[in-house]
């Protein structure tokens, strides 16, 4: 470090510690609000569990019932006569070749879902059935 690099260095911690030392509660907070900030966080640290917990599956055995199994869930068969009991009905969406023609495929299996079914062109058509005034009323599939 040459001489002038020196006395610049010097110059400037000198004039430093000036300001440091006229200025007693702008040091004091200088040092003391990262020493509190510091404090706290370590407070807040030692009350936080920091234990790593494994990893869980969120969906566990158990967790879903099968329609049908068992004594928890009535049939698919009970289902559809509740619901055409009741004059309710099992929608579908959208109104495609392919969503009728598995509708088709499962009213060999469940002759009933051909009267409870209902197809709507899209999932907005049947939100906008379910507000409408005429929820509740239905026609079968076709």
């Amino acid at each position: 470090m040459d001489e002038r690099s020196r006395r610049q260095l010097n110059a400037i911690l000198r004039k430093n510690w000036l300001l440091k030392c006229r200025h007693p509660l702008t040091t004091a907070v200088e040092v003391l609000l990262p020493t509190i900030v510091m404090l706290l966080l370590i407070a807040v640290r030692t009350r936080v569990d920091t234990e790593v917990h494994p990893t869980q599956p969120y969906i566990r055995k158990g967790m879903f019932v099968e329609v049908g199994a068992g004594g928890l869930s009535p049939s698919f068969d009970a289902l559809l006569k509740l619901w055409l009991a009741t004059d309710e009905h099992l929608a579908f969406a959208p109104d495609t070749t392919e969503t009728r023609n598995m509708l088709n495929l499962l009213s060999l299996r469940f002759p009933l879902l051909k009267i409870v079914g209902q197809i709507y062109k899209d999932e907005l058509e049947i939100e906008s059935y379910i507000r409408s005034n005429h929820y509740g009323e239905r026609d079968q599939i076709m």
